[in-house]
C-alpha cells in the first residue's frame, strides 16, 4: 500500500535522547513514528545559531551575544569602518555636490572631499554617541528582525517604531534616548563645521527630524532586506 511518509520503529531511536513528551522506555510494544516528526524534533532541539558578535542586525532564528558597555562602544566604532558607512558618505557627498546643496563648499573636486568628510564625521558622531549612551543607560542598540512569520503591516510598524523605542538589557522596551542623543549631537557638529552661511541652529532641529525619517526608512530595509533578496534570486533564477 503506497504511503505518503516513511516510518521507522521507535526501538531504532533508542540511541537518541528522549524528546519532551516522548520516551522510548515507555513503549510496551513496537510503535512507529513519522520521519517528518523526527526531523521536526531534531530541529526544535538543535542548538541556536549565534549571530556575529558585533552584528547590529539580529535575524530571526539567531541568538544575540550579550553586549556590555565595552562591546557597545566597540561595535559603534567598528560600524564606521564598514563599506556601508563609507559608501553612504560618498553617496551623500555626491548628491550634495551634484545639487550644490548644503553644505556649500563649492563644486570642485576639493569641495566633494570636504562634503564626504563632513558627512562621515556626522555619521561617526551619531554612531559613537549612540553606543556610548546605550552603555550608560544599559540599552541594546541592535535591531531584531521580526521576519516573514509576522504580518506585513506589523513588520512595517515595528521597523518604524524601533527608531523611537529600543530594547533594555534587562528586557522590555524604553524610549530610544541613545539614538536621539546621537542624532542631535551629529547635527550640532555639522552646524559647527559647515561654512558660515549654513550655520543655523534651526537646521539642527530640521536636520534631526530628517535623520529620524531617514533612519525609519533604513529600518524598513533591515526588516525586509532578506525578503527582497530572496524574491530577486527566485525571479532571476526563474527567468
Amino acid at each position: 500500500m503506497p504511503q505518503d511518509h516513511a516510518f521507522v520503529e521507535v526501538d531504532t531511536l533508542a540511541s537518541l535522547p528522549d524528546s519532551p513528551g516522548f520516551s522510548s522506555s515507555q513503549v510496551q510494544e513496537p510503535s512507529f513514528v513519522s520521519v517528518d516528526d523526527i526531523a521536526e524534533w531534531q530541529a526544535s532541539t538543535a542548538a541556536p545559531t549565534v549571530a556575529r558578535k558585533y552584528a547590529h542586525t539580529i535575524k530571526p532564528g539567531y541568538t544575540a551575544v550579550p553586549w556590555g558597555a565595552k562591546e557597545k562602544i566597540t561595535a559603534s566604532v567598528l560600524k564606521m569602518g564598514t563599506v556601508g558607512a563609507v559608501f553612504s558618505a560618498a553617496f551623500t557627498g555626491g548628491r550634495q555636490q551634484l545639487l550644490d546643496a548644503r553644505p556649500h563648499y563649492g563644486t570642485d573636486s576639493g569641495a566633494y572631499g570636504e562634503r564626504v568628510g563632513a558627512d562621515f564625521a556626522r555619521q561617526s558622531t551619531q554612531a559613537i554617541m549612540n553606543g556610548g549612551m546605550s552603555a550608560i543607560l544599559r540599552d541594546d542598540p541592535r535591531y531584531y528582525v521580526l521576519g516573514s512569520g509576522h504580518p506585513f503591516k506589523s513588520r512595517v510598524i515595528y521597523a518604524a517604531e524601533r527608531v523611537l523605542i529600543t530594547h533594555k538589557d534587562s528586557g522590555g522596551d524604553t524610549v530610544n534616548i541613545p539614538l536621539f542623543t546621537g542624532i542631535v549631537a551629529s547635527q550640532a557638529l555639522a552646524n559647527g563645521i559647515y561654512p558660515d552661511q549654513d550655520r543655523e541652529w534651526t537646521r539642527v532641529a530640521t536636520g534631526s527630524l530628517g535623520s529620524i525619517a531617514s533612519r525609519m526608512a533604513t529600518q524598513q530595509f533591515k526588516e525586509f532586506g532578506d525578503d527582497i533578496r530572496q524574491y530577486l534570486r527566485h525571479k532571476f533564477k526563474k527567468d
